[in-house]
């Protein structure tokens, strides 16, 4: 009807930033030292987060990265990931074992050359033949057999 106002319509709000203005989270002051932590399971998600803080730091600078572990290791390919890319990076990467290093834990612990390598007094490790299990055709699991009994010697 005519006389009536319209209800305003708000005007918009401004654009958001994404600052954070309070404490930096620990995984950022822990970067800040150019250090990355590998905790728990090795599995995709992990392969990728560290892959990423890799790049980044290298990204920054040549500066060495320090990495702790304590896992008790997971799925192989997803270690060798991290594996390849802690050689892959330029800088300089020293690993510091802690608590448990077993399994792809351990075969990421010995990425890195043997004086770069560091253990806190009660670290364990415990390295194993590959486990997993086949099925198919005869040359199939040849193929796979080839593949893990090759796959073993990484250093």
């Amino acid at each position: 009807m005519e006389g009536e106002d319209e209800p305003e319509t708000p005007p918009p709000a401004p654009e958001e930033k994404e600052e954070r203005k309070g404490p930096l989270s620990m995984m950022e002051k822990m970067l800040k030292t150019r250090t990355i932590l590998i905790y728990g399971q090795i599995d995709q998600t992990m392969a990728q987060k560290v892959t990423e803080q890799l790049l980044m730091l290298a990204a920054e600078s040549d500066d060495d990265i320090k990495i702790f572990i304590n896992s008790q290791g997971g799925h192989v390919e997803s270690g060798y990931t991290i594996f390849d890319m802690i050689r892959f990076v330029k800088p300089r990467v020293k690993i510091i074992g802690t608590g448990w290093a077993a399994s792809a834990g351990a075969l990421i612990y010995v990425a890195v050359p043997l004086e770069d390598r560091y253990s806190l007094p009660h670290t364990r490790y415990m390295m194993h033949q590959p486990l997993g299990g086949v099925r198919g055709q005869a040359s199939d699991i040849d193929i796979e057999a080839v593949y893990w009994c090759n796959g073993v010697v990484v250093y």
